[in-house]
């Protein structure tokens, strides 16, 4: 029952909500005021029905739960939404981004005392890239959306926070390799190596560096000349296996130019050499790519090893996964169908592909017109 004081013309109204973890009781207190002009039994009556509202809101509060603590809520999200919800990787990526620059800062942080201005001065002092505040902003509305669902709270402060945004000028990001740079490229990685192998796959297909290593020799279909990508080589500290493709949309076919079927029919024959060397103990036979005993490839190893190449070379800035870029961008500007370049690359739809490649189809455009005024003079 709520406790009703007057002093003076208002009332001072307080609920107990129980305790906290530590014994301290926990009140609410809030303050009514009348309407003036009306008779003290009036304003007395008022004053009671308007404590029993409060005390019913007080009570739909505790049923939220929102005294939760953040780091509790965390670790209710991991044990029960991401188990069943989340791939492995995707967990083991949240888990360190939460721990690493969330926890430290509202780990003991009670969900009631969330809001979006408090997350908006978070992301602004935060020393990140635009970019990884994005990802941890996804993270945030993940783990709010599920406490909204469970009834822990009403309503996620995720909502109207204000995101840095990449404020660099289009000169000032790094370029994406041009037709000419991946000539450039190819040439450095010239000869047979499975490390060469490998960079000429990415950049002829475009595909994800987890997707190539976790191609199958199944997966390949000399005959048809594609190439089915179904798997993705999950890496999680140290422990590799063949996963599902990042989306549904991730799970496609991808033709295959003679030059590529020779690479790969090449790679196959050197390999079979190795098998022969390593007999049974070789572990996975029918991967494409492997280690030199059969296992699977590590994609940091492999990422160091591309660093390396690159070192002191124009082309120092990429990476890996720059060449899934050379690739589409090479495509667009060769006048590809922005559908059909979102279909080879994978994405979960075209609109996700304009977005990324947003700079080159603008370049691409302005190419166009140009090539119409010259044909027009």
């Amino acid at each position: 029952m709520a406790a009703i004081t007057k002093r003076g013309s208002t009332f001072q109204i307080s609920v107990s909500m129980g305790y906290d973890t530590e014994g301290k009781k926990i009140r609410k207190t809030t303050t009514f005021k009348p309407p003036a002009n009306i008779t003290d039994k009036k304003a007395e009556k008022l004053a009671k029905e308007f404590a029993f509202e409060f005390e019913q809101r007080c009570k739909g509060m505790t049923e939220l739960k929102e005294n939760m603590r953040f780091a509790d809520l965390v670790e209710w999200y991991f044990d029960n939404y991401a188990v069943n919800e989340l791939k492995e990787v995707t967990a083991y990526t949240y888990r360190g981004q939460l721990k690493n620059h969330i926890l430290p800062v509202f780990g003991n942080m009670k969900l009631k005392d969330f809001n979006s201005a408090k997350l908006t001065a978070f992301f602004k002092g935060v020393e990140l890239s635009p970019s990884s505040c994005r990802k941890l902003y996804i993270i945030l509305c993940s783990v709010f959306k599920r406490a909204v669902q469970q009834g822990f709270i009403k309503d996620t402060p995720c909502k109207n926070v204000i995101i840095p945004k990449d404020k660099r000028k289009t000169e000032e990001k790094k370029p994406v390799l041009e037709e000419a740079q991946a000539h450039k490229l190819l040439e450095m990685v010239e000869g047979y190596s499975q490390f060469n192998t490998i960079v000429k796959m990415l950049l002829f297909t475009g595909m994800r560096s987890g997707e190539c290593l976790g191609l199958q020799w199944q997966d390949i279909d000399f005959e048809t000349m594609t190439i089915h990508i179904q798997h993705n080589l999950a890496d999680v500290g140290g422990k590799h296996w063949l996963d599902t493709p990042k989306t549904a949309n991730s799970v496609r076919f991808i033709g295959m130019s003679e030059t590529l079927k020779n690479i790969l029919i090449e790679h196959k024959t050197e390999q079979e050499k190795k098998k022969l060397l390593v007999g049974r103990a070789y572990k996975y036979p029918n991967m494409v790519f492997t280690s030199e005993l059969g296992n699977f490839v590590d994609r940091s190893s492999l990422n160091a090893q591309f660093k390396k190449l690159v070192a002191d070379t124009e082309f120092s800035y990429i990476s890996l996964h720059s060449l899934r870029h050379c690739n589409a961008t090479l495509l667009i500007n060769s006048g590809i169908d922005l559908k059909i370049v979102s279909e080879l690359l994978g994405h979960s739809d075209v609109g996700t592909t304009a977005n990324i490649y947003a700079d080159v189809l603008a370049s691409s455009k302005a190419k166009v017109a140009e090539l119409i005024s010259l044909k027009l003079k």
